[in-house]
């Protein structure tokens, strides 16, 4: 069985032309044979413009299990906090899992970021200054602190 997976692709912010991506995604997951597509987050600053396109990629390739989850671009418009944690796309893969097989489970979590392995992971007066300058997350509604 063969899996495929990106992410961060930013269509909007590469400014590249949709329809043609798409369309030459399609193509290429079916001339490969693929069983599986995970798009793992950012593919807009805009949630239902992340959910459309693979509603659409997904009627273009049936037989394809297509699978998505939202990174933190997707997050910044086009859905609550409440609407990205529970929402019935048969698409959109947070909160779900896959079994690839006997011996695979793939497992669905949007996530947040990690600062665990960065040099200031024990400083996080450090790691929310830098968050609050250069980070889009403060933008999203997120009731969590991760």
């Amino acid at each position: 069985m063969k899996i495929a997976i990106s992410s961060d692709n930013h269509l909007d912010v590469n400014r590249v032309d949709v329809a043609a991506t798409m369309e030459a995604q399609a193509a290429w997951l079916k001339q490969q044979e693929v069983a599986h597509y995970f798009f793992l987050g950012d593919l807009f600053n805009d949630f239902t413009r992340t959910q459309s396109y693979f509603k659409e990629l997904a009627d273009q390739l049936p037989g394809v299990g297509i699978h998505y989850l939202a990174g933190n671009h997707d997050m910044i418009k086009g859905a609550s906090f409440a609407e990205i944690e529970e929402n019935d796309d048969p698409c959109y893969f947070h909160r779900r899992y896959l079994d690839l097989g006997a011996n695979w489970r793939v497992v669905g979590n949007n996530g947040w970021y990690n600062y665990d392995f960065s040099v200031y992971h024990d400083q996080p007066a450090e790691v929310a200054k830098w968050k609050r300058v250069y980070w889009l997350d403060s933008t999203i509604d997120q009731p969590i602190n991760q």
